[in-house]
């Protein structure tokens, strides 16, 4: 009993240091936010692992035998990630096909459920790659990986190339990344489709509503409130079914306090689109400060696995397993918050992209 106290008492110590550190570094955090593993920096040789092979015989995993590799972490556990594994595991499935024996891809289930469905999915033919078992996380431990599921892409060297959380154009990204390490393209080409795609003319209306929705940002950031709300309903007006001006009203209305408003906009936004982090991010945390947990817990889960949580999910989630007494999750999280926090700041070159090779 006495060992809880004290350690929820050191958990809240730490918590209140990452507090005032975003208080005094804040404005600075957009660069440290940025997809990572905890124990390897990009370019560091990753070393080689044998795991068994799950529906099958015979083991697989990362070696030094002269190709890249693409190493897929996955949970199934809770349901939402089971959903974001099966699309990207379709997705990995589509680019080893696609890359024929040039690059050994495989998914690494790092999730402590049931595998029987794994199996059925290899028998059905839905997957084509080793899906190997590392429920006792010794690789997931040992590489320190984090935000599931996820890729990483390595070089013919093992070393750490690019890390790509479940995201939006992800099989884009992951054959983008592997056209330059196979040489197919020059570094030239591959910063080139780094770039936001299409610049095409907008509208007087699309600019307009652009500009609110920039301009709402801007006082939102600034705490002018009234004004931020003020965008917002306009650009919302020039187009009614804008998920952009949705979630801003909710972000100021949170910003303010009022955070049975926010939750109502939040979940009108989630009609919209049900994976959107920052809905996500901003119902689980306005249901938080409501005093339901019981809700905000699997929302704020689900946020959690998003390309770039935010310091307030991470610190959040871990109060919510404080408070629950799983003392090993909040502690993983306010180590992970304190990481972020001391993460490189400034660095100019996206996790997204390898470093070029000597």
């Amino acid at each position: 009993m006495h060992s809880h106290k004290r350690r929820r008492f050191i958990n809240r110590l730490i918590i209140l240091a990452i507090w005032l550190s975003l208080f005094l570094i804040g404005p600075l955090l957009v660069q440290a936010d940025q997809p990572r593993l905890l124990h390897y920096k990009l370019n560091a040789r990753l070393p080689s692992f044998q795991l068994n092979k799950i529906g099958t015989t015979g083991q697989d995993g990362l070696s030094a035998d002269g190709r890249p590799s693409v190493i897929m972490f996955f949970s199934t556990t809770p349901s939402f990630r089971a959903i974001r594994y099966i699309k990207l595991a379709e997705i990995m499935t589509r680019l080893n096909k696609k890359f024929q024996r040039r690059v050994d891809f495989m998914a690494v289930y790092s999730g402590r459920g049931d595998i029987r469905k794994l199996s059925n999915y290899i028998t059905r033919g839905l997957i084509n790659i080793p899906i190997l078992d590392d429920r006792n996380q010794e690789i997931y431990r040992r590489y320190g990986v984090f935000m599931l599921p996820i890729a990483l892409v390595t070089d013919q060297h093992n070393r750490l190339r690019a890390i790509v959380p479940y995201t939006a154009g992800i099989e884009r990204i992951v054959g983008n990344n592997l056209k330059f390490i196979l040489g197919e393209w020059d570094l030239k080409r591959f910063k080139k489709s780094l770039r936001t795609r299409g610049n095409q003319e907008k509208s007087k209306k699309e600019k307009a509503y652009i500009r609110r929705i920039n301009y709402g940002r801007v006082m939102l950031a600034r705490g002018i409130y009234s004004a931020a709300l003020r965008e917002f309903n306009t650009a919302a007006q020039i187009m009614p079914h804008s998920l952009e001006a949705i979630i801003g009203r909710g972000q100021v209305l949170a910003k303010m306090g009022k955070w049975q408003q926010a939750v109502t906009v939040f979940r009108k936004a989630l009609k919209f689109n049900q994976d959107n982090d920052s809905v996500l991010s901003g119902l689980g945390l306005s249901l938080y400060k409501l005093g339901d947990t019981k809700q905000a817990l699997p929302i704020l889960e689900n946020a959690l696995i998003c390309p770039k949580p935010s310091i307030e999910v991470i610190i959040t989630l871990a109060d919510i397993y404080e408070k629950e007494e799983n003392f090993t999750k909040a502690l993983r999280l306010n180590k992970l918050a304190v990481s972020i926090l001391r993460g490189e700041l400034g660095q100019g070159v996206s996790q997204y992209a390898p470093t070029p090779g000597h």
